[in-house]
């Protein structure tokens, strides 16, 4: 199973490039069967903090990095939820004793 987490986007305050909202998702796959978890959080702070990063400075990385901190255990559970659908997707997929089809389309 591949798994993978992104950044879909982010807003900011434009004057500041302050980040006060970022949507990420969860994407798990197994064979053709594909599923995801979409969120978002909301973040608070400010340009005068230790640590700010300008928005032109910013990479996925580090925002997931804030997104995994914000989660916390959440993130996990996330994983856990989606994988397994995933799999129990998949598992009868290819258990499943039946095709569909007409015998004059072969």
């Amino acid at each position: 199973m591949t798994t993978s987490w992104k950044i879909a986007g982010m807003k900011r305050v434009e004057a500041t490039g302050l980040v006060v909202d970022v949507t990420y998702i969860f994407n798990a796959q197994e064979g053709n069967v594909i599923d995801r978890k979409v969120g978002s959080l909301t973040f608070s702070g400010s340009t005068n903090e230790p640590g700010f990063i300008p928005y032109e400075d910013l990479t996925q990385e580090i925002v997931l990095g804030w997104v995994f901190d914000s989660l916390g255990s959440e993130k996990t559970t996330i994983e856990t939820e989606v994988t397994e659908r995933v799999q129990t997707s998949y598992d009868e997929q290819q258990n499943n004793p039946y095709s569909q089809g007409v015998p004059w389309n072969n």
